[in-house]
């Protein structure tokens, strides 16, 4: 693995996020995003050295030595994905404030807006050595 390259924390048992990993991998530029569960003993060890994120309701981007949450996550990912969709990289100059606002809206309500899969899709085998354990 690059250590370059982003790695998102999700929520695994989300069919919210589960659809928002399947965006990227379905329309990212190039194949440089990793991808872990928030319960997985990678994103526990990453809890362990950062306890601000112990209790986080928000997907996590690890990108170098930056943490990212929250709306800013979002946007340090909006920049791997193709056209369009890396556009919306744009709506980072709205104030952090509202942006995060209605980040936490979604992510409260995320669990109504797309149920969970029984059946979801399998990642094909280059893209399964980017999910991390």
């Amino acid at each position: 693995m690059n250590t370059k390259s982003p790695i998102l924390f999700y929520d695994g048992s989300c069919g919210f996020c589960q659809q928002s990993v399947q965006f990227i991998l379905n329309h990212e530029r190039a194949e440089e995003i990793y991808f872990a569960a928030l319960d997985s003993e990678l994103a526990n060890q990453m809890k362990k050295r950062h306890p601000k994120l112990q209790k986080i309701d928000s997907i996590v981007v690890l990108k170098g030595k930056e943490l990212l949450v929250e709306s800013d996550a979002v946007f340090a990912l909006t920049t791997y994905l193709k056209a369009p969709y890396h556009l919306a990289k744009y709506a980072q100059f709205v104030p952090k404030s509202l942006r995060d606002h209605v980040y936490r809206f979604v992510a409260k309500h995320r669990h109504r807006l797309i149920r969970h899969n029984e059946a979801c899709l399998l990642p094909s085998p280059q893209q399964r050595i980017r999910f991390l354990k």
